[in-house]
């Protein structure tokens, strides 16, 4: 089986490869049409997964895939890889550059190796175990480690949108999560996480995430002193939800999102433990 670093390689290789087709479509005049679960779909995200699909099965003929347009096969297992053509339709359908190309490979359940590129901002970043870096304009560098905020007041938190916490159950968690921090922002797609993993951001939380959304970020994670768990604090690279900080500003975000009487009980059990 390749090493992980090979597996890396390849990835930062193949997303660059995707780079001229996804911006052969990026700023024109795009049939931008709906999926059954009405997310947005054009021809640039099916292309880039098919080109990916078929290089991966060059390369790794046994593997599974799951892909964000063309789905998975019935017998998964525990290792697949994990394909987001284009993170980010909507932004890219309007010309917005934060989107990006995303690429997961799990093993035994475990995410270990994932790679992100953002075209145009000529950007990789990616991780595998004991590596995570980022490539811009030629040049590489590695990725450094998480630093952990005093206080929420010290805390700078990204969000993908207020329009997925209009209705949540955790809709006043969330305000008091907003309203606590030194900043907060609502920058989505994968570009939000390229400046946790900078250090500029210290936690990203998301809503409505699905496995190749976020399956990449969980190698990069744990290669930068991070956790990505949900919002019960658990582990979790399926979604719907996510939060990806480091540990102890983690459990902080999962406090404040719980109700009162919840998070006071979660508390008193941490206490007990």
């Amino acid at each position: 089986m390749p090493k992980q670093d090979e597996r890396l390689a390849w990835a930062e290789a193949k997303t660059r490869e995707c780079r001229k087709i996804a911006l052969r479509y990026f700023g024109t005049r795009l049939r931008v049409e709906r999926k059954a679960d009405r997310s947005p779909v054009t021809i640039a995200d099916r292309t880039i997964e098919e080109h990916l699909r078929r290089e991966l099965a060059r390369a790794f003929p046994s593997e599974a895939v799951v892909g964000e347009e063309f789905g998975s096969p019935q017998s998964l297992g525990s290792s697949y890889w994990t394909i987001d053509p284009i993170d980010g339709t909507r932004a890219f359908s309007r010309g917005l550059p934060s989107w990006g190309m995303l690429i997961a490979w799990v093993e035994r359940g475990e995410p270990t190796v994932g790679a992100c590129d953002l075209p145009v901002l000529k950007t990789f970043f990616g991780a595998g175990r004991g590596v995570a870096y980022e490539r811009s304009d030629g040049r590489r560098k590695a990725l450094p480690l998480a630093r952990e905020p005093s206080a929420l007041a010290d805390t700078v938190l990204f969000h993908g949108g207020s329009s997925w916490w209009l209705t949540h159950r955790l809709a006043s968690g969330f305000k008091r999560l907003v309203q606590s921090c030194f900043l907060e922002r609502a920058y989505g797609d994968c570009y939000a996480y390229l400046w946790v993993f900078r250090n500029h951001v210290d936690a990203m939380i998301d809503y409505g995430v699905k496995i190749w959304d976020i399956a990449p970020f969980a190698s990069m994670a744990k290669a930068t002193g991070r956790v990505l768990v949900n919002f019960s604090g658990k582990p979790d690279f399926i979604g719907p939800e996510t939060i990806l900080a480091p540990p102890s500003l983690a459990r902080l975000i999962v406090n404040t999102l719980q109700p009162p009487s919840t998070s006071n009980r979660q508390s008193a059990k941490t206490k007990r433990q």
